[in-house]
């Protein structure tokens, strides 16, 4: 990794670590860790949070998580760390956000949820860094996902072995 690179990750760290000031209501959003790092997903684009029970597959990419059992459905999981920063990172997913985005149901799974909150879509600010799937900068210091980019969009951006 050369300097610029290191900086890069340095600032993107840095910017999504810092912890939330107030917030307002309604409730529109759910914020998550990542690797460490602080996301938000919008509520409107998740059916259910289920904590991680996911049977995982051999021979697949790392980016495949393997299946989780929903009520007799058996539904794909994606990891977050690898879609988000193309690599697996060393904390264990600990709950699946499952989504209804796209052609298709999947789920993403996450290192854990924390705080309900209220993100402005209209006061999104670019990111200071690149990442496929994420919307923006909400004012908490935390990048917005696109879940159906994410989860449904190419992998190409990082790829994802």
């Amino acid at each position: 990794m050369n300097a610029g690179e290191h900086e890069l990750m340095r600032v993107r760290t840095e910017t999504l670590s810092r912890v939330p000031s107030g917030q307002r209501p309604p409730v529109n959003a759910v914020s998550v860790r990542v690797a460490g790092e602080r996301y938000v997903v919008r509520l409107a684009d998740l059916t259910e949070i289920l904590q991680a029970a996911v049977t995982p597959l051999p021979l697949t990419r790392p980016v495949v998580a393997g299946l989780q059992a929903v009520r007799g459905e058996l539904i794909p999981v994606l990891r977050a760390d690898v879609l988000l920063t193309g690599r697996v990172s060393g904390e264990s997913g600990r709950t699946v956000l499952l989504t209804g985005a796209g052609p298709a149901r999947c789920a993403l799974l996450v290192d854990d949820t924390a705080d309900l909150l209220w993100v402005d879509p209209h006061a999104l600010t670019p990111p200071p860094f690149p990442s496929p799937g994420v919307a923006g900068l909400a004012a908490e210091h935390a990048a917005l996902l696109d879940l159906e980019r994410l989860l449904h969009g190419p992998l190409q951006a990082w790829n994802a072995p």
